[in-house]
């Protein structure tokens, strides 16, 4: 059985549902952009969020991720596997158009760093600009790359 208000929490990432191009801006690979594709969808009779993601570049992982909510904390949790075999899991949280995720403990690895995410939606919520931050210390956090979420259907 699923916990009470997580049916509300899924009802604000509905938006999410579809197809979504990605644009991936990397500092450290001194190219251009590159794309990929992602989609969310339903899992499990819309208990769950399933994204998998298809990139066209080599050195960036393809990923499958599911999406689900803690009620006792009130945050939704994101269960991140990549191409790599990198298994990891973020705290996440979605308000005023600002979805977060973090990842500050070590989970199904040790954490040699510290993450975060911070994505505007706009207002049609079709489009998400996008950047992921990392830290060694928790303290000072070092810009890693942007992702753009442009919707396609």
């Amino acid at each position: 059985m699923k916990n009470p208000g997580s049916e509300e929490a899924f009802k604000r990432l509905e938006f999410l549902i579809g197809k979504w191009e990605v644009e991936v801006i990397p500092p450290e690979f001194q190219t251009n952009s590159f794309y990929g594709q992602t989609t969310f969808d339903w899992m499990e009779k819309e208990k769950f969020i399933v994204q998998r993601t298809l990139m066209n570049q080599p050195k960036f992982p393809s990923s499958t991720i599911v999406y689900d909510y803690d009620f006792s904390s009130g945050k939704y949790l994101q269960h991140y596997f990549d191409s790599r075999g990198v298994a990891r899991l973020y705290n996440m949280s979605l308000e005023d158009d600002v979805w977060k995720l973090w990842r500050d403990t070590s989970d199904f690895s040790p954490l040699e760093f510290s993450q975060r995410f911070i994505g505007e939606i706009n207002e049609s919520r079709d489009t998400i600009y996008s950047y992921w931050e990392k830290s060694d210390d928790g303290l000072n956090w070092d810009h890693d790359f942007e992702l753009i979420y442009r919707k396609v259907i």
